[in-house]
């Protein structure tokens, strides 16, 4: 005979598993990467930024390898620029301006497996569209890196400079519509310090000073990951330039995440 106890167990609903944080982190890191190709000024900016760093030598073909050098060093750092960096931004000023980030915030997932879910989809596309600017150099009649992991430590470290800054920048924007013109400085600056930093005719101490500039560093990395390297500039410290274009890219991941700590809303800003 069946007690009222036992039809209680019997008809309870069985526990809810719980979910590991590694687990929301990477459903909702498969959910923002569907999103990447769903919003289309994001779209835009990840499909174009490979054409428009390859467009250069389809019309200019380099005849020399420290020629090619000196044109993909600073193109293949913008790349990540332009996708990473100002993606990064918008999708943070659009998410808090749209109380994205305030929903989310009452979820199971903490701020720190929020970020990560965010941010990691387009740390890997950057990472997809460096592979696509090789492979294409390649088949312009370029030579690949003589030195394999350091394009990789260099693409790894401008992946999360750029996308370290983006949240910073966006975080301090206004809302989704001034962020376009917020990314500006720090574009212009990346770009105009990277393509002085492989010309060679600015001064060499000028070169070696403009390492200390966001991205610069990384822009040396992937240089002298190449066989046929041009004059590239000597570090202004007494250490290896390897060492020094880590630590001062390490510096400004450090910088822009602390500016990224204090300026963080998870509402719209007034």
């Amino acid at each position: 005979m069946t007690t009222t106890e036992d039809r209680r167990m019997q008809t309870a609903p069985a526990p809810t598993r719980r979910l590991s944080g590694w687990a929301r982190t990477r459903r909702m890191t498969a959910f923002e990467t569907g999103m990447i190709f769903r919003q289309r000024n994001t779209l835009l900016a990840t499909v174009l930024a490979p054409v428009f760093v390859l467009f250069f030598p389809v019309i200019s073909p380099p005849t020399e390898d420290a020629a090619w050098t000196i044109l993909m060093a600073p193109m293949t750092v913008l790349v990540l620029v332009f996708s990473v960096y100002i993606n990064g931004a918008t999708i943070v000023a659009a998410r808090r301006e749209n109380q994205v980030l305030k929903r989310l915030r009452t979820s199971e997932l903490t701020t720190t497996q929020l970020l990560v879910s965010m941010t990691a989809p387009l740390v890997g596309l950057g990472i997809v569209q460096v592979g696509i600017v090789l492979g294409g150099v390649k088949l312009l009649g370029g030579p690949l890196p003589a030195h394999p992991a350091v394009i990789v430590t260099a693409a790894l470290a401008t992946a999360l400079l750029s996308v370290v800054a983006g949240v910073a920048i966006g975080s301090m924007s206004p809302n989704s519509e001034r962020v376009q013109y917020a990314v500006m400085p720090l574009l212009l600056l990346a770009a105009i310090g990277s393509n002085l930093l492989m010309s060679p005719g600015v001064d060499p101490e000028v070169r070696g000073y403009l390492l200390f500039a966001p991205f610069t560093g990384a822009v040396d990395l992937v240089a002298r990951s190449a066989e046929a390297q041009p004059m590239l500039p000597t570090p202004p410290l007494p250490v290896s330039p390897i060492v020094f274009d880590l630590g001062i890219t390490g510096f400004w991941i450090a910088a822009f995440a602390l500016i990224a700590a204090a300026t963080w809303r998870w509402e719209p800003r007034r």
